[in-house]
């Protein structure tokens, strides 16, 4: 499901961003390039749990290595990502400037240990953004993909306000549920505040047996061809 919503949803920021949207069918023969950056934002907490955080390790090996495959007609998309986990203090494993190749990516996601202490989202919030805003360009499109289940130590500060901060540089924000704990409704309505518009497309969860599904939305209909002339036959 997310990959169907990034195979779907990135060729056309692409285009928003370069503020061309009226004539997306234009663009979309063009050959355009689309730099792609996302981080990868893991609860690395003690509300996480050591086998969660395993999880999110394997669903973070596996996302990107379809984003690293992911074509568009008609788009070059340059693809970099970077890695941060989370729990009272932030680790950025992977820096977007410091990108180097995929292997290299899954070789520091593999290595992260688990932190194991208090739950602070908006901290990882923050370094994520930071991260995107100074590493990348401004005519990029900017990810974050946060693994949360909404569950944050009484200290944590504002984690809406910081969200809504970031969606201000432009960053779209998934907010990717762990276990059952997202579902309730306290939590799942801060997963919503959290994540970009509509939710319906932003909230995902893990749970999801068809998170990755390769299968996405139909494609932009293009322009109708020419039309050709009759030929008489003698």
């Amino acid at each position: 499901r997310l990959f169907a919503l990034s195979h779907s949803y990135f060729p056309l920021q692409c285009c928003e961003a370069q503020h061309f949207p009226e004539i997306w069918w234009f663009l979309s023969t063009t050959g355009l390039t689309c730099a792609l950056e996302v981080a990868f934002i893991l609860d690395s907490s003690e509300s996480a749990k050591i086998f969660l955080f395993e999880r999110q390790k394997a669903f973070v090996l596996s996302f990107s290595t379809q984003l690293a495959a992911l074509q568009v007609a008609g788009w070059t998309l340059k693809v970099r990502m970077a890695a941060l986990q989370y729990s009272s203090s932030v680790s950025i494993e992977q820096r977007i400037s410091a990108w180097k190749d995929l292997d290299s990516f899954h070789s520091r996601v593999s290595t992260m240990n688990y932190i194991g202490h208090g739950t602070y989202t908006t901290y990882a919030i923050a370094n994520a953004s930071q991260l995107l805003v100074q590493e990348t360009p401004v005519d990029s499109v900017r990810v974050a993909v946060l693994m949360t289940d909404g569950i944050d130590h009484p200290r944590n500060p504002d984690v809406i306000a910081a969200a809504a901060e970031a969606k201000g540089h432009g960053i779209k924000f998934f907010a990717v549920g762990l276990s059952d704990n997202a579902q309730q409704s306290q939590n799942n309505a801060k997963l919503r505040a959290i994540a970009s518009t509509p939710a319906q497309q932003f909230v995902q969860s893990l749970l999801n047996p068809q998170l990755e599904d390769r299968k996405g939305e139909p494609g932009f209909r293009g322009p109708s061809g020419l039309k050709g002339s009759r030929v008489s036959q003698n």
